[in-house]
């Protein structure tokens, strides 16, 4: 919330500066908006027209100017983006897939040819592992990192105003335990479920064995070993139940 907060007012300050700058700073403090004040008002002029923000206002441009792969969300926050995806696709996008949406125009193609190449390069490490999801947008170890590279200090990459790096080792490590604790169950379900069919197709067959053989002789032999082998199923459902007296009984034969 903070973050936001500091967002908005960033987009206010910007706002006021691009409407009221003049060519210095005198003309510019005249020109004073009537909703701010006199004392905000003379802090924010003198502080864009110091030597050390015109520098770091060149270094910005320049930097924009090698950004050969730019978003195209606009003004439009990384988490609003993240959940219109969500209501596209169904399930919140990684970075990998939050990258490849968020350099894609409407017509298929994407920004610059750099990023269509790394859109490949995540594609492809996308389709080697379909089934892995991840309980968070970013990990130390996604496919993102492995075709961009280690987070640097700031924010982490196409996340937004969200974690920083620090927090993100603390929340892969958790997620990695998941992940791990998730696939030994997995495990553990499949030897089940692998069981259990083993047991269905025995029993098949021993049934057909039954309907196949319909000797009155045979029929007893073929009950008891029926209840024998269907006894050796752990925990069915109707196995073991005692039986219930007959009511007469139970009441001494009084209706």
């Amino acid at each position: 919330m903070g973050s936001n907060s500091g967002s908005r007012c960033k987009d206010v300050k910007l706002h006021f500066w691009r409407e009221y700058k003049r060519n210095n700073l005198n003309e510019t403090l005249q020109n004073r908006p009537e909703k701010v004040l006199e004392d905000q008002w003379s802090h924010l002029v003198h502080l864009r027209f110091t030597d050390k923000w015109r520098k770091m206002q060149e270094r910005n441009t320049k930097n924009q100017k090698n950004h050969i792969m730019p978003h195209l969300c606009g003004r439009k926050s990384f988490s609003r983006k993240r959940d219109e995806i969500k209501i596209k696709t169904g399930k919140t996008p990684c970075r990998a897939e939050f990258f490849i949406e968020s350099r894609k125009k409407h017509d298929g193609s994407f920004v610059s040819d750099e990023a269509k190449l790394r859109a490949e390069a995540l594609t492809t490490l996308l389709n080697l592992n379909p089934q892995v999801t991840y309980n968070g947008t970013a990990s130390l170890d996604d496919e993102y990192s492995q075709v961009f590279g280690p987070e640097r200090p700031g924010r982490v990459r196409c996340v937004g105003r969200g974690p920083t790096p620090s927090r993100l080792v603390r929340h892969s490590n958790a997620t990695r335990r998941q992940d791990i604790e998730n696939s030994e169950l997995v495990a553990q379900l499949k030897t089940q479920v692998k069981t259990l069919g083993d047991q269905v197709n025995a029993m098949s067959t021993f049934l057909g064995q039954i309907l196949g053989n319909s000797t009155g002789e045979q029929a007893s032999a073929w009950a008891a070993n029926f209840a024998t082998a269907f006894a050796n199923i752990p925990n069915p459902a109707f196995v073991n139940i005692p039986n219930l007296p007959n009511p007469q009984e139970r009441d001494g034969g009084v209706s």
